[in-house]
């Protein structure tokens, strides 16, 4: 995982730079970023009761598939909808970042979509909302555990709201409320359906934005 993201996010910088060449001192610093993220949250995805990936739970193939586009699909195409609506007004402005602004082709939507939906979910739901989740079950186990029915709810609302406040932050004040209200989406995605779906809906929701704000 951590070996993709590096090599997904060296490809969009490429792209961005309309560079063939690449720094791969800066493929090494990613590798190793997203392959710690990635070893991190495995081991605290082992820690919980969470079933991460959804390739590994059971049922067939085709109740897998059809998770991924009830939980994946149509709610990034939603979100991606939603971001459409209110920003396509907005859309030059000089609060959006430039890679954005500079998006000229399908190809170029389409990698900066998946650098976002492979990374930034990788970090904020798969580390982040888990190991918020691993932490806040340990610290409210005992009250459960003597009757407490809240308790049991707690770890999951305040992972979830911690992760997308996070998400919000880095993504600045001007879209921090909108990219807020994804990250609530993206972490209910991600505890219901896993990893898988959680990308898929982030790359959905910014392909359609992109798409539809920008070509």
């Amino acid at each position: 995982m951590g070996f993709a993201a590096a090599a997904i996010n060296a490809m969009a910088d490429i792209n961005m730079n309309r560079s063939r060449s690449y720094d791969w001192l800066e493929f090494v610093k990613n590798l190793s970023l997203y392959a710690s993220c990635s070893l991190m949250g495995l081991i605290f995805a082992e820690k919980t009761s969470l079933e991460v990936f959804l390739l590994k739970r059971r049922g067939s193939r085709r109740i897998k598939g059809l998770m991924l586009l009830l939980f994946g699909v149509i709610p990034g195409v939603i979100v991606g909808l939603t971001y459409h609506h209110l920003f396509f007004q907005y859309r030059f402005s000089l609060r959006v970042p430039l890679r954005i602004r500079a998006i000229h082709t399908h190809y170029d939507s389409f990698i900066l979509s998946l650098r976002a939906g492979v990374t930034e979910e990788l970090v904020f739901r798969f580390l982040l909302l888990t190991a918020f989740f691993y932490i806040l079950r340990r610290v409210f186990l005992p009250l459960a555990g003597q009757g407490f029915k809240t308790a049991r709810w707690i770890p999951f609302l305040f992972s979830l709201l911690g992760s997308s406040l996070l998400f919000g932050l880095v993504h600045g004040a001007y879209g921090f409320m909108i990219a807020f209200l994804a990250g609530l989406v993206l972490g209910m995605v991600y505890f219901r359906a896993g990893l898988e779906a959680a990308i898929l809906a982030h790359f959905a929701a910014d392909l359609v934005f992109f798409n539809l704000t920008y070509l």
